[in-house]
C-alpha cells in the first residue's frame, strides 16, 4: 500500500470521529516514523513499509500521531489502529477531555 492509499482510507476515519470544528482544523500526513516530528511528509507513491511510518496530524491546535503504520495489514486493521490512536488524543485533549468517539466500523 502506498501513502495515497493510506490517506485515502483514514479520511472517513477522520470525518466519522471529528465534530465540524475539529474537522475543519485538521491537518494530517503520513511521516516517516524515525523522524515523526520533523518538516517532511512522505509523497503519495511512496509505499507504506511495516513500521516505517505514522500518521502525524493536527486538531484545534494540538498535535498527535498514531504508532507504526504496516501498509501490509487488511485495511480495516491498519484504519481501526489509528483510530485508536486518534480515540486516545481526543479524550486526552484540550478540546475533548474525556470523551468517547468510537469505535464504530469504518470499512
Amino acid at each position: 500500500m502506498n501513502v495515497a492509499e493510506v490517506v485515502a482510507l483514514l479520511t472517513p476515519m477522520f470525518r466519522q470521529m471529528l465534530n465540524d470544528d475539529e474537522l475543519t482544523s485538521l491537518r494530517f500526513g503520513i511521516v516517516p516514523l524515525d523522524d515523526f516530528d520533523g518538516p517532511h511528509r512522505l509523497r503519495d507513491d511512496d509505499p507504506v513499509r511495516s513500521n516505517s511510518a505514522v500518521v502525524r496530524w493536527q486538531i484545534l491546535g494540538e498535535r498527535g500521531w498514531s504508532r507504526g503504520l504496516d501498509g501490509d495489514e487488511d485495511p480495516a486493521t491498519l484504519v481501526r489502529g489509528v483510530q485508536s490512536d486518534l480515540q486516545d488524543f481526543i479524550s486526552e485533549s484540550d478540546f475533548a477531555w474525556g470523551q468517547l468517539r468510537g469505535p464504530r466500523d469504518l470499512i
